[in-house]
């Protein structure tokens, strides 16, 4: 496990500088989602998320999408899910902004181990896409493409309301001849309340490799997320 983390960090650093390239973007997003899970047995639960995702600050809405997935825990700390979602991203055609749908079947396995006063979790997903592109004509079709991400966090609560979490995650892909496609950095404040909702502000730093025609190049985003968690209680 030790040399897994080490790992982990050591190919997020890596990446962000063999990933420097002449050419690239950078600007400041918002995210804002609602996460929720329902418990259904003492081994099942459904959980989702719903989400807003603003570019440039608040001015461009870049991409909107839910998601649901089935949780089944092997152990209190260890579970498998498998989900679907659908995103609407932002894009362009003739310079001008356009929206396109993207389906996408999930699956997950992720654990937790308690290190004296830290909590480590690890996420590990595969996802199957279907990414819609548009082209001049008019035309539309479908583009399948398979994603691996894994994702490493570390929770320390510094009082019983106030917990700091920091991570990483990497998602790879087959079908680009640069496999690393997006390498995500953050760090955050969980704030823990009586009640079954808890409250997220998290900053994020995002990097991925994108194509415009034959110019490859990198985007980076500087994102603030504030997200709600809502967990559901079974009924006695």
């Amino acid at each position: 496990m030790i040399r897994q983390i080490i790992y982990t960090i050591s190919f997020s650093v890596l990446f962000c500088k063999v990933a420097a390239q002449n050419v690239y973007t950078s600007n400041s997003a918002v995210w804002a989602g609602y996460f929720f899970s329902v418990p259904v047995s003492a081994k099942w639960k459904i959980c989702g998320d719903l989400q807003l995702r603003s570019k440039y600050g608040f001015s461009q809405l870049s991409q909107m999408l839910i998601r649901s997935g089935i949780v089944y825990s092997i152990t209190p700390s260890w579970t498998v899910t498998a989900g679907t979602a659908y995103f609407k991203s932002a894009g362009q055609l003739h310079l001008e902004n356009i929206y396109l749908d993207e389906y996408r079947l999930w699956q997950e396995n992720a654990f937790q181990i308690p290190m004296n006063h830290f909590t480590l979790t690890n996420r590990t997903r595969w996802e199957e896409r279907w990414l819609q592109k548009k082209a001049i004509d008019g035309t539309q079709s479908f583009v399948f493409a398979n994603r691996w991400r894994n994702k490493m966090s570390v929770t320390f609560p510094v009082t019983s309301i106030y917990v700091v979490e920091s991570g990483s995650e990497l998602m790879i892909v087959a079908n680009k001849a640069n496999v690393v496609d997006l390498m995500r950095v953050f760090a955050g404040l969980f704030i823990v309340t009586k009640t079954t909702f808890r409250f997220q502000l998290q900053y994020m730093y995002q990097c991925q490799y994108k194509s415009a025609g034959s110019l490859d190049y990198r985007d980076n985003q500087h994102i603030i997320r504030f997200n709600i968690y809502h967990e559901f209680h079974s009924k006695p």
